[in-house]
């Protein structure tokens, strides 16, 4: 079973790694951090850097994807 969680700038680190940590525990399953190119994704906090490991592409048909919620009021830092 591939899952794909998905990384964009801004979302709520929480979101990802909460949901990361518990589908973690499935047996067999392939965990990917996902986004439009692997690399590094900042998070709302705007201090926290999570790492996409895998590119959209590269990640064609996953058996599930997760997208992480954002905080839309907490703007982001460049």
């Amino acid at each position: 079973m591939q899952i794909a969680i998905v990384l964009y700038k801004g979302m709520t680190a929480l979101d990802a790694i909460g949901p990361y940590e518990v589908l973690n525990l499935i047996s067999g399953a392939e965990l990917r951090f996902v986004s439009n190119e692997p690399g590094p994704i900042i998070t709302d906090s705007g201090v926290l850097v999570l790492g996409a490991t895998h590119s959209f592409a590269e990640t064609p048909a996953p058996d599930l994807i997760l997208v992480p919620g954002s905080s839309a009021d907490t703007p982001t830092k460049s």
